[in-house]
């Protein structure tokens, strides 16, 4: 695998690897953010935060989201973590992976600096199509507000070895096509 450059990132927005009838950003806000080797992805009108609750989720198996999380529109005041806090969001861009292409999802290093953590359930199977979920967390010892599209996280890029024979759009899968942020789903047989 090879990691892919700025001029190939953008050759492959081009090409519709970012569906902007499905975003919520234009192709200029999108070229100003390749970097030389990743795309910046910024955070969307949407969160869900964590509610109470003594109830457990069992991993993989089917339970109520909504009695354990609640949506928010982030748009006019962005989102305020204190320490400790989590959320999950997601990318203003739909991204449509190419069926010979893989993605790694990294924190941007200056929300790290302010010890903000993306959880890194971040690997983007190739043939995925839809906003990335995004999994934050608050480590530090201060209060901090990431308002509605701040670049969040950094999209790095690689080139497999071949096309694999049953890429992400051919599985049955969990989250292809999702456009808000999404808690985990049970798995599908």
């Amino acid at each position: 695998m090879s990691v892919l450059n700025d001029r190939t990132i953008w050759s492959l927005i081009e090409d519709g690897m970012i569906d902007f009838t499905k975003s919520d950003t234009t192709a200029e806000e999108v070229k100003a953010q390749v970097n030389p080797n990743t795309l910046d992805l910024t955070l969307g009108r949407f969160v869900r935060i964590p509610q109470e609750s003594r109830a457990a989720i069992t991993f993989g198996k089917p339970y109520e989201a909504d009695s354990f999380w609640t949506l928010h529109d982030i748009t006019e005041t962005g989102i305020l973590l204190h320490p400790g806090d989590v959320f999950l969001g997601s990318s203003r861009e739909y991204v449509v992976m190419p069926k010979n292409v893989c993605g790694q999802v990294y924190t941007k290093s200056s929300l790290g600096r302010v010890f903000i953590n993306h959880m890194m359930a971040g690997v983007i199977d190739a043939g995925f199509a839809g906003t990335i979920t995004l999994e934050f967390k608050n480590e530090g010892k201060h209060d901090v507000i990431l308002p509605f599209g701040a670049r969040v996280v950094q999209l790095q890029f690689s080139l497999l070895s071949d096309v694999p024979e049953h890429d992400y759009s051919m599985r049955v899968s969990r989250y292809q096509g999702q456009k808000l942020p999404e808690p985990a789903r049970p798995e599908r047989k």
